[in-house]
């Protein structure tokens, strides 16, 4: 049975996704087959603006082309990175709630497809899902033009040659959208080519295999889950060690309250020590962002409480001065347990820490090796 064709609907709504200065806008405005609708951004903090975008007629069919800016831009600060390209996407799919027939990723013939091109498109897989690529995925080369000369250099070039002498990144990410491409030549003044790239673009949206559905905000919400996931695992290495570090000082602080003569002094001591707990764990709870990812450390300040406030009864009552040694001893025992765990999750901070320091070291040592003051402001920010 053939499956349906989104050609009896008169509407098409595409989104543009790229790297600023690979001719993103340009490609838009050349989808549109209007001039300076999409102005060019070469401002890495492109990501930050909101969409663009605009409406055109074009051989019966009512085309809407949006621009979001900057979304394959890498930013070596990876949690900052994927919370710009959320809030970037999220503004996307704000701008047209019905959603989208096909996501356009927008790269130049002869620029290299990086990894860390690469990588933001698994960021983008995480939040939009893992098999948006798959379904409504296109790549548009730009830069046509020389991709053509090139052709004309080399009879044995096309397109299909082209791409089967792919290797690395851009393999993979071609294989990621079925092997869909089209070459875009954004200078050209020749009205044929124009219509023409239109139309190959059009019938390629026309053949995804998606029945006409577009991708929606529903699809979006789903896939956020992922996202909130992923945005927490990328910051739980720093999160942990602050969060580390004022426990260890709360159970400093609560220890150090032993040596304390006077029974006020210590029920002083404890009430102070109680709204750092309530900060540490609100903080924790808010950051962790209903993704389970801390609850261990949400758990140990929780436990830490409780034995604030055992401390704070046991000192409060009259009889206190007479507690028995099972009472003073389950008090110890419980903090003594609260350290252990600390001290565990420690261990286990310092380990995801490392592993995360490799990470970038293994992603960015090309650029970091043979300067020392990148290398020294990399290790200062993760150690501060």
């Amino acid at each position: 049975m053939a499956r349906a064709s989104i050609n009896s609907t008169t509407d098409l709504d595409i989104i543009l996704i790229g790297k600023s200065g690979n001719g993103k806008s340009s490609t838009g405005n050349s989808i549109l087959r209007r001039e300076n609708i999409f102005e060019p951004s070469f401002n890495m903090d492109s990501v930050t603006k909101i969409p663009q975008f605009e409406w055109s007629e074009f051989e019966g069919r009512i085309l809407q082309v949006i621009d979001s800016p900057g979304v394959l831009d890498t930013c070596e600060d990876e949690e900052g990175g994927i919370t710009l390209v959320h809030n970037a996407l999220q503004n996307a799919m704000l701008a047209n709630p019905k959603g989208y027939h096909a996501f356009l990723v927008v790269l130049k013939f002869g620029n290299r497809f990086t990894i860390g091109e690469q990588q933001t498109v698994q960021i983008l897989k995480g939040i939009l899902g893992e098999n948006f690529l798959k379904d409504y995925g296109i790549i548009v080369m730009a830069n046509g033009e020389t991709f053509e000369q090139n052709c004309r250099k080399d009879k044995t070039l096309s397109l299909k040659t082209f791409c089967a002498d792919q290797r690395g990144p851009f393999k993979s990410i071609l294989e990621e959208c079925n092997n869909r491409i089209v070459v875009f030549s954004n200078l050209t003044q020749d009205e044929n080519v124009k219509n023409r790239q239109v139309q190959q673009l059009i019938a390629m949206v026309d053949e995804l295999e998606n029945d006409g559905r577009r991708y929606t905000n529903e699809h979006f919400k789903r896939a956020d889950k992922f996202y909130q996931h992923l945005l927490v695992s990328t910051s739980i290495p720093m999160l942990t060690k602050q969060t580390l570090k004022e426990q260890s000082l709360i159970m400093q602080a609560i220890k150090a309250i032993e040596t304390l003569p006077e029974q006020s002094e210590k029920i002083d001591s404890l009430e102070n020590i109680l709204p750092r707990l309530e900060k540490l764990i609100n903080s924790l709870k808010e950051k962790d962002r209903e993704t389970g990812k801390l609850v261990d450390f949400i758990t140990n300040a929780n436990d830490t409480k409780d034995l604030v406030n055992a401390l704070l009864q046991l000192y409060k009552s009259k009889s206190s001065k007479q507690a028995t040694p099972e009472v003073l001893n389950s008090l110890n025992h419980q903090a003594i347990e609260i350290e252990c765990t600390r001290q565990n999750l420690h261990q286990k901070m310092k380990k995801s820490f490392f592993e995360k320091f490799r990470d970038i070291l293994k992603r960015f040592g090309p650029f970091i090796f043979g300067s020392a003051e990148i290398l020294a402001n990399v290790l200062l920010a993760l150690f501060s």
